[in-house]
């Protein structure tokens, strides 16, 4: 179980989005080299809150299990050569987890490289739906850091 209560979201965390985003590695941590395990807590936090925020404007208000089905199944086509380094199934989980979908099994492991390969691919994918210029990656930045603070208060109020 992971301890979030000393994870702190700052100006950096978000900076260290917009150059990831951006495709601007010298923005962004060496993984070689991490900082605190708070820090490195809270930067993997905004990219999966990225990721969260980029599959809620494609799927959201509704969305069918189809849908989805139909989306991974489309992204394994458009990655060819590389379609491997996502699991369908794997994919398709963390998308419905990411709309708030019960019926996912939180309890069922999910192997943690699969489900990060999965996360990074969908956000690549989904960046330029979400993302059309300099006022939208703002706005993009914003909704996701809303949705990692209110994610890292739930996480920590549980811990109580």
């Amino acid at each position: 179980m992971t301890d979030y209560s000393g994870v702190r979201l700052g100006a950096e965390h978000i900076d260290r989005l917009r150059s990831f985003l951006l495709g601007d590695s010298a923005g962004t941590q060496e993984p070689g080299n991490p900082a605190d395990k708070s820090d490195l807590i809270a930067n993997t936090l905004m990219i999966y809150a990225a990721f969260a925020v980029a599959v809620r404007r494609k799927f959201s208000p509704t969305y069918t299990l189809h849908q989805i089905i139909q989306y991974v199944a489309e992204l394994r086509i458009a990655l060819m050569r590389d379609a491997t380094v996502i699991d369908p199934g794997v994919t398709e989980s963390i998308i419905r987890t990411a709309l708030g979908d019960a019926s996912v099994d939180k309890d069922s492991q999910v192997d943690t490289r699969k489900a990060v390969r999965a996360e990074l691919a969908v956000l690549e994918d989904l960046l330029s739906e979400s993302v059309a210029d300099q006022p939208g990656l703002e706005e993009f930045l914003q909704d996701a850091e809303g949705f990692a603070r209110q994610w890292l208060a739930r996480q920590q109020a549980s811990a109580g």
